[in-house]
């Protein structure tokens, strides 16, 4: 949800006294925090409010890590500004004491940006079987510790690197992935393609570059010398067989010079 001002939120909070909506915390009496959820952008700010049906609470107020600033408030409720927000995970529990007993209401927030583009550049052109480079960049990407690469051959994920152990940072940042892949015939023509994959905390948000079509050159040299290799294995099969041939016919001549049932001395 995006940032809203504390009249908004105020009127929100009314007509949703009346339908029941917004989390609440039950007891002698209930609190509730507008918005619940806040998916914003890292650095942006925004407001939270509190609401209460006890007539005279004795102390109320707002809890989270977070940087706090302007603070309005009126019968039954209090807004609070939530400013330059740049943990991707957090949360902020309102909370009002009435008659000396304390309820509170949680909201949760998330800074996060997805990257803007995914661009993957076309590899070079390279001979087959030999390895070609290939460069993924993914722009405006936050939380970058929560980031993975990916990428996709013939729509089948075949490599990946996560940048768990980049170390945080606070602003938005631009990812330049480069790494090698041997050039298969069997590839040609067939569609390459990055992934950047944010996972937070199992929200997954995906963005994927345009496909490149891959294109490799076959060397003629490298015909010739598989065409001369594979003739040289043909003519070392065919001279094994014919000494193998020549020697089973050696050996049909030998057996009928020589009839079996004895020697020709033995027949004398």
């Amino acid at each position: 949800m995006r940032a809203s001002s504390p009249l908004a939120l105020l009127f929100l909070l009314l007509l949703l006294e009346a339908t029941g909506g917004g989390q609440e915390a039950h007891g002698p009496f209930w609190v509730r925090v507008l918005p619940r959820e806040v998916n914003i952008p890292p650095g942006s700010s925004f407001w939270i409010n509190c609401s209460t049906n006890c007539p005279q609470p004795e102390a109320w107020g707002l809890i989270t890590s977070l940087t706090q600033g302007k603070k309005v408030t009126g019968p039954g409720w209090a807004a609070f500004q939530v400013v330059d927000v740049r943990a991707w995970d957090s949360a902020a529990r309102c909370f009002f004491t009435c008659a000396g007993e304390t309820q509170e209401a949680v909201a949760t927030i998330k800074a996060y940006s997805p990257p803007k583009t995914v661009v993957l550049e076309q590899p070079t052109l390279v001979d087959v079987g030999t390895e070609y480079e290939f460069r993924c960049h993914a722009y405006f990407v936050f939380p970058l510790e929560k980031l993975t690469m990916i990428l996709s051959l013939k729509g089948r994920a075949i490599y990946s690197v996560s940048l768990a152990r980049s170390g945080y940072h606070l602003v938005s940042a631009n990812v330049t992935w480069i790494s090698k892949l041997q050039s298969r015939l069997q590839d040609m023509g067939q569609l390459l393609s990055c992934h950047a994959q944010l996972n937070l905390n199992g929200f997954l948000v995906i963005r994927s570059s345009k496909p490149v079509r891959l294109h490799f050159q076959v060397n003629p040299m490298s015909q010739v010398v598989a065409w001369v290799a594979l003739a040289a294995l043909a003519g070392l099969l065919l001279l094994i067989s014919g000494v193998f041939l020549l020697q089973s016919w050696g050996l049909l001549q030998s057996q009928a010079l020589c009839p079996s049932g004895g020697t020709s001395a033995e027949k004398v």
